[in-house]
């Protein structure tokens, strides 16, 4: 598949919005939290048919570069129904009046500083149960496979910012046109239009399974090694509070660390 081929494909509603990646002084790699690094992942996590009915949400993505914020929402929605968590979500007006708190001018999200705030104060304020908060979270080597694999089968889902190209929204666009699967590939010459941010809920021999756009899309291996810049693991509270020894974290310095950034 060329440049070419793809250019048919109207990409005109499918916004980005990720800055670019920070990476928080003080805050080390996930696996340095980790006595003996996780347990080698399953060769498969993840069923696609299963992922393609949840229902995750476009998310005001087609018109505001929100796919930070958007993002947060996908990992309630899998949580929910993989987890068989009830986690309230945010309806369409809340998620971008979180987002304007970030982007008051539709410039993007850092992730970093998304996911701080998710911790701290939590995010959504106006939902009737309250905010959202996640219990921990950190970085860790994107350019792994193995620890992609890892993270997203152990910790569920992985929350990945990547330098989209064009191609990968026109693939997309060809997905949601034909109802058939179009892999992410890497097509030559296909320009960079931002920074984009998707959530990685399982994976396949031949790559991940993202969610974004409220699709789920299969992010092949060399798509991943070629275009992914930063790579985040969030820890639940129910991971900290029953599974986190399971993997051998040290959850206690992991807080003590998180606990001390600005």
């Amino acid at each position: 598949m060329t440049a070419t081929d793809l250019a048919t494909y109207d990409i005109s509603n499918l916004k980005l919005g990720k800055r670019a990646a920070v990476f928080p002084v003080g805050l080390s790699p996930l696996m340095t939290y980790t006595t003996a690094g996780f347990p080698k992942p399953p060769p498969t996590f993840g069923t696609l048919s299963v992922l393609q009915t949840i229902p995750w949400g476009m998310d005001g993505n087609d018109a505001l570069n929100d796919c930070v914020i958007a993002g947060v929402d996908h990992v309630i929605a899998r949580e929910n129904a993989i987890e068989d968590t009830s986690d309230a979500r945010p309806d369409l007006a809340i998620i971008e009046s979180q987002y304007r708190y970030f982007s008051p001018t539709d410039d993007g999200c850092v992730i970093a500083d998304v996911l701080q705030i998710w911790r701290s104060s939590g995010l959504f304020h106006h939902m009737p149960a309250g905010p959202n908060k996640i219990s921990q979270y950190a970085p860790f080597n994107y350019q792994s496979q193995t620890e992609l694999m890892q993270v997203a089968a152990y910790l569920g889902n992985a929350y990945l910012g990547i330098a989209c190209p064009e191609s990968a929204q026109q693939q997309f666009a060809k997905q949601q046109q034909t109802g058939e699967l179009v892999p992410w590939t890497v097509v030559n010459g296909s320009p960079i239009d931002g920074g984009h941010c998707i959530v990685a809920v399982g994976y396949t021999a031949e790559g991940l399974l993202c969610v974004t756009w409220g699709g789920v899309v299969l992010v092949t291996w060399p798509f991943v090694t070629e275009y992914c810049d930063e790579a985040w693991a969030i820890l639940s509270r129910e991971i900290v509070e029953h599974g986190a020894d399971t993997f051998g974290l040290k959850t206690a310095l992991l807080q003590a660390d998180l606990d001390a950034l600005t």
